[in-house]
């Protein structure tokens, strides 16, 4: 596809939404976001295509070698071919033989070598997770799930979220079951969205609830959300917090004040048995409301949360369109 016509597609989602604008066009919301990180890291140039064509190994570029690693670690069960047709996909064109050199030198040269090196990766050990105190507004964010009620054919309706810790900027959907594939959508579709237009410069995500959604396979969940991350530009480390883990009475406190104020709205839509969709659209606009015109105190500054992410990183707040209207999903 020419940059031309890349442009006008990424200036589409941002005006009409990236998930209308990805259907449309047929791409995936990950393609979407390597063209935005490149428009914005190169501007019109960064949308040019562009391959990379690699001879022998030993004289391979090292920054190419590192991002031919990472997509092995990414993808531990595939091997040479697979790895080679993977990275042909991102403009980069290798031989097989070339790919398996790299595996050897690297000690990865059987997917049991390759599976347990990116287990060490994603099992980061939990101490690494600074001082709440000392985290910068869009640093870090956590995810909690909330069960809202019953509805319709529905045995329990969710609202997933995902919250900056220091602002408080939040973003909830509503999904109808408890699977990972609601988790991808809500940070596809609504987190990473936010945190490009509000410029975060994210670097932990910590799951302190709904530690349910990974528990058949949280390697697999780990990878599958790096490599959306990657994609996004973001290179963020992944902290799963137990019950028992000392920072979980400070996360809680924000889910429960989030509740309080933003989610409680719902229940008597849900009594009334009003339509899911409605009950949807109610949500996005106390949302809006709560993280654009909802005050509350920081350390004595009586700030909406993106006022005071606003404040904090002295840029000036100018949300897009897609921010301001409703949205189906």
């Amino acid at each position: 596809m020419d940059p031309k016509k890349k442009y006008e597609i990424l200036m589409e989602g941002q005006t009409e939404g990236i998930s209308d604008t990805c259907r449309r066009y047929d791409i995936s919301r990950t393609l979407y976001y390597r063209w935005l990180s490149r428009y914005k890291a190169s501007g019109m140039k960064g949308l040019q295509p562009g391959r990379q064509h690699l001879t022998p190994s030993n004289i391979t570029p090292k920054e190419t070698e590192d991002k031919i690693l990472t997509h092995i670690r990414n993808h531990p069960e595939y091997g040479p071919r697979e790895i080679s047709y993977l990275l042909e996909n991102h403009g980069i064109k290798v031989s097989e033989s070339c790919v398996y050199n790299i595996m050897r030198r690297n000690g990865l040269s059987t997917r049991e070598k390759r599976i347990r090196s990116a287990r060490k990766k994603t099992a980061q050990p939990l101490f690494t997770l600074p001082p709440l105190h000392e985290l910068k507004s869009g640093e870090c964010m956590h995810f909690f799930l909330t069960p809202c009620a019953s509805h319709e054919s529905s045995d329990m309706v969710y609202a997933y979220t995902l919250m900056d810790y220091r602002s408080k900027i939040a973003c909830t959907r509503l999904y109808s079951q408890l699977s990972a594939s609601c988790f991808m959508d809500l940070l596809t579709a609504a987190a990473i969205p936010v945190a490009h237009s509000l410029n975060f410069c994210p670097r932990y995500l910590c799951f302190h609830d709904g530690l349910e959604m990974s528990a058949k396979s949280r390697q697999g969940f780990s990878l599958d959300i790096q490599e959306i991350l990657q994609s996004s530009g973001f290179d963020m480390t992944l902290f799963f917090l137990e019950e028992d883990h000392p920072l979980q009475e400070n996360f809680r406190g924000q889910k429960q004040e989030y509740q309080r104020s933003c989610l409680s709205s719902m229940m008597p839509l849900f009594l009334s048995e009003e339509p899911l969709d409605r009950i949807k659209l109610h949500l996005q606009r106390e949302i809006r409301n709560y993280n654009i015109h909802q005050k509350s105190d920081y350390n004595g500054l009586l700030l909406s949360p993106t006022e005071y992410h606003a404040h904090v990183t002295g840029e000036s707040l100018i949300l897009p369109l897609w921010a301001y209207i409703d949205r189906i999903y």
